[in-house]
């Protein structure tokens, strides 16, 4: 059974994302994730999962990590090393990722599967206040 919830880390997809990340030296996978999406016309739900990752990442190396990441919840306690070790870096994304999640908000598989659910308004608010911490 797959993880899916309406947490920012609550999926599988963004978790392989992570631990791709976790093996990485540097912050380039997420200026590659967030590029991708402002590349693309549509934004599949892997993709777009994987965006609102690396950008929550992005705005805890700024110094404003969500809930997720202040909760020490089991699926992001292995980033506090690596935020740490690359803690404000990946200012010059900023203005890139609130592009990012405009479009995921606006047109995006992720945002049409979480329409069909009950918890789309949880979803909704959960991009919100990520939006509001850019």
């Amino acid at each position: 059974m797959g993880a899916w919830g309406t947490g920012i880390f609550e999926n599988d997809d963004v978790l392989d994302w992570k631990a791709d990340l976790l093996d990485s030296d540097d912050i380039d996978l997420i200026e590659e994730t967030i590029e991708e999406v402002l590349e693309e016309d549509y934004i599949e739900s892997d993709l777009a999962s994987n965006a609102l990752g690396a950008i929550e990442i992005l705005v805890a190396l700024q110094g404003n990590p969500g809930k997720e990441i202040l909760n020490n919840q089991s699926n992001t306690e292995d980033l506090y090393d690596w935020i740490n070790r690359h803690k404000g870096k990946g200012k010059k994304l900023i203005s890139k990722a609130k592009r990012a999640v405009k479009k995921i908000k606006k047109d995006s598989e992720l945002k049409e599967l979480w329409e069909e659910s009950e918890e789309y308004p949880i979803w909704l608010n959960t991009i919100n206040d990520l939006e509001n911490r850019l």
